[in-house]
């Protein structure tokens, strides 16, 4: 019988994998795998420990990435998704709103029900991007909430790279038409006002202050923001400090 270990296949002798991480996935028997099996290994795979130890670390890394990867592309068609059903919601309200002006009938009872299944569908949309980003994003979310943090990640494309942003990028991610204007301004000599945000200004730390100190709190939040990405893409460990901080910013500049 042939058994599959995580350095390769056994049947009476051990024969080695070319690929130990490859083998280390494939590593499933139906029966308990002979004793002597492990100590062939044991004797052919030097310092067969260390190894065993780096190949199940390389293999979870690529499991985890996978697994992000797949998750980062559900929340984006998530907001997509999300937007496409405002845009639904609020053409229906108008269309259903100028029909009970004219006459109240069966067809507008039904567009009022049919209007309360898509606000119940946006509900369910909006919890199911809180506990995902919750997941693969924990910083992000801690320092901006689901809904604003999930906005960042769609329009940078991916966690991997929102990861590799720079905090001066992350600051005016979602105002690229503002700047791609001001720069074409600019270099036709004329004058124009490079935006100092983009969709962090939904944020109440930063909308909520007077404008000649919004540039200042947008700066440092995406510093933070740039630390955090990277944090959840490599890690994925909550450092809470991060969001902390960046409160602490907001009420010395409130009260500045």
């Amino acid at each position: 019988m042939k058994y599959n270990l995580w350095c390769g296949e056994y049947d009476g002798k051990l024969k080695l994998s070319k690929d130990f991480a490859k083998s280390f996935a494939k590593a499933k028997n139906p029966s308990p795998v002979p004793e002597e099996a492990f100590e062939e290994a044991k004797e052919k795979v030097k310092n067969y420990y260390e190894v065993l130890r780096r190949v199940a670390i390389e293999v979870t890394e690529r499991k985890v990435e996978r697994e992000l990867r797949r998750e980062d592309r559900y929340v984006i068609m998530l907001v997509k998704a999300l937007d496409e059903l405002n845009e639904a919601i609020n053409l229906l309200e108008e269309k259903y709103r100028d029909l009970v002006e004219v006459k109240t009938s069966e067809i507008s009872e039904e567009f009022e029900e049919r209007i309360r299944g898509l606000k119940e569908l946006r509900r369910r949309i909006e919890k199911e991007i809180d506990e995902v980003m919750g997941k693969i994003a924990p910083n992000l979310t801690e320092i901006l909430g689901a809904k604003i943090a999930a906005r960042l990640l769609e329009r940078a494309g991916s966690m991997e790279k929102l990861a590799i942003l720079p905090a001066s990028t992350i600051q005016i991610i979602g105002a690229e038409k503002s700047l791609f204007k001001a720069l074409t301004r600019i270099r036709k000599g004329k004058k124009a006002k490079i935006p100092k945000h983009g969709i962090i200004f939904q944020h109440p730390f930063i909308r909520s202050l007077p404008k000649r100190k919004r540039g200042k709190m947008a700066r440092f939040m995406a510093g933070k923001l740039a630390i955090a990405a990277k944090l959840d893409y490599f890690s994925g460990e909550l450092k809470e400090e991060l969001a902390e901080e960046v409160r602490r910013k907001y009420e010395e500049l409130a009260r500045a």
